[in-house]
């Protein structure tokens, strides 16, 4: 029995009924049946057909906000699985922080699981059922009767219970469906704590170690000699150069001018 009570605690679960218990709601609900069939509604028929009118309109606000919570749910795994996508990307990639491999791989692996499974519950809250309810046949048919109102009591009453194992199945099924989110927020907090404390115990990875310094060393060869002309001689490896005098340059001083003094002399 704490076997069963820590799986559930781990992995919440919907629990089939035993056999002694399926008696028991089958008894109950032919209990109810024959009570709503033999009850007498003409004392005030008003009243009665407006009370059983309130619990069907309760019965359908408990399915409507049942739905209306799987709907939110699924919207929110619509947004962890990018999450969860990228998260599985960076551990495969080596992109990840110093935790070990295994153990981000194990608590992903779980957190995935508690997705999944509150995915399915929340589809299945979801899902069409057979509810039974007072329509426009019956209301006909019921005032066809001597008393019109008394007949609509009772039907609404008989739909009523008639679709409250439906209405409980989803309420179930929404409540575990909320266990299971509640267990993968959880999961990916501890997903993200995985490295900082990794960290802290002195686990580094291997992208975040120091690079040792590396001593690059480039040689340069000589250039080939070019290759020399035929006829040539040999300069010992050097191409001969051949100096050519500079031409003159014209001076570019004033000629020399002759000045005759007015007595003849120069």
């Amino acid at each position: 029995m704490k076997a069963l009570r820590v799986l559930d605690w781990i992995f919440p679960y919907i629990e089939g009924l035993t056999l002694a218990q399926k008696a028991v709601e089958q008894q109950r609900y032919d209990s109810d049946i024959a009570a709503i069939e033999a009850g007498n509604y003409t004392v005030n028929d008003e009243r009665a057909l407006d009370e059983a009118q309130k619990v069907a309109a309760a019965e359908i606000e408990r399915v409507r906000t049942a739905e209306g919570k799987a709907t939110t749910y699924l919207a929110v795994l619509a947004a962890l699985v990018p999450v969860i996508i990228t998260l599985q990307a960076a551990n495969w990639e080596k992109k990840a922080g110093p935790a070990p491999d295994a153990a981000r791989l194990f608590v992903l692996a779980v957190a995935t699981i508690y997705v999944a499974a509150a995915g399915f519950h929340a589809f299945k809250t979801l899902q069409v059922q057979g509810f039974q309810r007072v329509g426009e046949a019956e209301i006909a048919a019921a005032w066809q009767t001597p008393n019109p109102l008394r007949k609509l009591t009772r039907g609404t009453l008989l739909a009523t219970r008639r679709s409250r194992d439906a209405v409980n199945a989803k309420i179930t099924r929404i409540r575990v469906t909320h266990e299971h989110l509640l267990r993968a927020f959880g999961t990916f907090v501890l997903l993200l704590l995985l490295d900082p404390l990794f960290y802290a115990m002195g686990f580094r990875n291997a992208a975040q170690e120091s690079a040792k310094p590396q001593i690059v060393v480039v040689e340069r060869h000589p250039p080939a000699p070019a290759p020399r002309p035929a006829g040539v001689p040999a300069t010992g490896g050097r191409s001969p150069v051949t100096v050519q005098p500079a031409p003159l340059e014209k001076s570019a001083l004033p000629a020399a001018q002759t000045t005759r003094c007015p007595n003849g002399t120069k």
